[in-house]
This record gives C-alpha cells, sequence and structure tokens, in this order.
C-alpha cells in the first residue's frame, strides 16, 4: 500500500541501536510532515510517545483501560529545540506521575 489513509506503528524503533533510533524518529517526522497521515503508534518509550505525537493514550494494567488521554501541544515539525524545550519536560512528569498512580492502584 503506498498511501494508507492510517499506519500502524507497533514500537517501530524498539529493535533498533540507539544511534539510529532518532535519526528513524526524524525520518517519520518526515513522513508526517509531507503526507499527514494518520499515525497510530504503540510505545513503550515516554519521550518517543510525547516526541511524535499529538495525543498520547496512557492504559493501565490488565484489565487494560484508558487511564488518561494527553494532549500534546508542541509545535510541528518537532525539532531539537521543540523536544528538549520546557513544554516537553512539563508533559513528561505529567505523564510519569499518571503512571506511577496506576502503578500504586
Amino acid at each position: 500500500m503506498t498511501e494508507p489513509k492510517v499506519l500502524f506503528l507497533d514500537e517501530p524503533f524498539s529493535a533498533l541501536d540507539y544511534e539510529v533510533t532518532p535519526f528513524m524518529r526524524e525520518q517519520l517526522r518526515r513522513i508526517f510532515m509531507k503526507t499527514r497521515t494518520t499515525m497510530i503508534l504503540a510505545s513503550h518509550e515516554l519521550d518517543e510517545a510525547i516526541e511524535l505525537a499529538d495525543k498520547v493514550v496512557l492504559l493501565t494494567r490488565r484489565p487494560t483501560k484508558v487511564a488518561e488521554i494527553v494532549d500534546v501541544d508542541l509545535p510541528w515539525p518537532r525539532n531539537l529545540d521543540v523536544i528538549t524545550g520546557e513544554r516537553f519536560i512539563e508533559l513528561k512528569p505529567h505523564c510519569l506521575d499518571r503512571f506511577w498512580h496506576e502503578v500504586k492502584n
């Protein structure tokens, strides 16, 4: 399929070397900026999810439910200034706090 309406990505960077991962994230961002294809990305890497998403869906442990949907209001394109900026840094602890809340319960 050359022009999908939705692209499903299940941990697409999990088996990559650390050095290759940022390059591949950038390639995915470029594809998105060019095509605006809707992408659903499953990831266990919080930084990756925040960097690449407009919304991060945080899930609970089993039975799995949606704990929270976090709006990622970072501007596109997501360059180094954006992913090291103040808003990015604020979003991560919010998500981590929600995870810890779910783990404790």
